[in-house]
């Protein structure tokens, strides 16, 4: 992998044009209330109430709401072009789902009661990933993608007040950030083409250092209570684990196949991540970071997301265009959603970034 981003975009170009619609993810964090996240580390969901779980899909710039417990898309709205992840507040019942063509470049504000947008907020070209900062009422969004000659502009994070749905900074990290997540008072981005993870002070929203990993990373997920982060290394098959108070990469998890998203269960000493080129999902046990389980036969799985009250998660699968249910105590899919045929529309684009609410 020699050009880090233009070889993540070829990627994509492939998925768009060998499925029915394109797909791409979302992830949850750890302990982090309330806004469950895109295609991050899985949120710890509190509430024993109703589950609802939304699935992006890019090909047809939708969302899909699925009822888990009677395993159907019960609705669907729409957003923008290229949805590629979304992000809930639970708080305030609203969903914030990126936008990613550069022609688009926003990200749509969902009143999650009636299923409307109620606000589009401009954010840098090519946006690929969003996290929520409900203290601050403060949205972090990574500008990925402007490509020009063959070479990516965007270097930037875009900075939104929630109380009024605005930009209102942006601050230059490394070249083409993927991902974007917060723990504690620190961000962090994935910059794909530079090969290097940057660490903002939030307060001062400066770089404060620059990790350097092996290759192309993507998402970055946080186990809260180890205090550590797991970023998926695309280009070398390896998962870095980052120890967050030195920021310093400790070990290196070599998997089978290129790493996409990640989902953390850290009441459980788990992660889960996918592989889209690989049809599976790799179960790492964090106290020995060790694969223990590798769950194969999916098809194209991006997308992730966990339920640890339920002992599910929650899988895209682009390659049929459908959800999968893992039952995290087998480590085995046992159901599966297909996306088709919902209420707004005869065919849902291939799915990739998940939520649970």
């Amino acid at each position: 992998m020699k050009k880090a981003l233009i070889f993540i975009l070829t990627i994509v170009l492939v998925i768009f044009i060998s499925t029915p619609s394109f797909a791409l993810h979302e992830t949850e964090e750890t302990e982090y209330n309330p806004p469950d996240k895109k295609n991050k580390s899985a949120a710890k969901i509190k509430s024993p109430s109703v589950r609802r779980v939304y699935v992006v899909n890019a090909g047809n710039n939708t969302v899909s709401v699925i009822d888990p417990v009677k395993k159907e898309v019960i609705n669907t709205f729409r957003v923008g072009v290229w949805p590629s992840s979304i992000a809930i507040d639970s708080s305030g019942n609203r969903a914030y789902v990126v936008n990613s063509s550069e022609g688009d470049s926003t990200i749509s504000v969902i009143d999650l009661a009636s299923s409307e947008e109620i606000k589009k907020i401009k954010v840098g070209i090519g946006p690929m990933s969003i996290e929520l900062d409900p203290i601050s009422k403060t949205a972090y969004v990574a500008d990925s993608e402007h490509m020009v000659n063959g070479k990516n502009l965007s270097k930037t994070v875009s900075i939104i007040d929630l109380t009024k749905n605005i930009v209102t900074e942006k601050i230059e990290v490394g070249a083409g950030p993927f991902d974007v997540s917060i723990i504690g008072n620190k961000l962090y981005t994935s910059n794909a083409p530079d090969k290097t993870i940057s660490v903002v002070d939030i307060k001062s929203r400066k770089v404060t250092g620059t990790i350097k990993v092996p290759e192309t990373p993507l998402d970055i997920a946080f186990d809260m209570n180890k205090k550590k982060a797991y970023v998926s290394i695309h280009g070398s098959s390896q998962i870095a684990v980052i120890d967050t108070s030195e920021d310093k990469i400790t070990e290196l998890i070599k998997l089978k196949s290129s790493p996409w998203y990640i989902a953390v269960d850290s009441l459980n000493n788990r992660i889960y991540v996918t592989s889209f080129e690989g049809n599976m999902v790799s179960v790492i046990d964090t106290i020995k970071n060790k694969v223990v389980a590798t769950i194969e036969g999916l098809n194209k799985p991006i997308g992730i997301a966990l339920d640890t009250d339920n002992n599910k998660a929650y899988v895209a699968n682009g390659g049929d265009i459908s959800l999968l249910i893992i039952d995290t105590t087998k480590n085995k899919v046992v159901d599966k959603i297909k996306l088709s045929y919902t209420i707004d529309s005869s065919y849902a684009g291939s799915p990739w970034g998940v939520a649970v609410k």
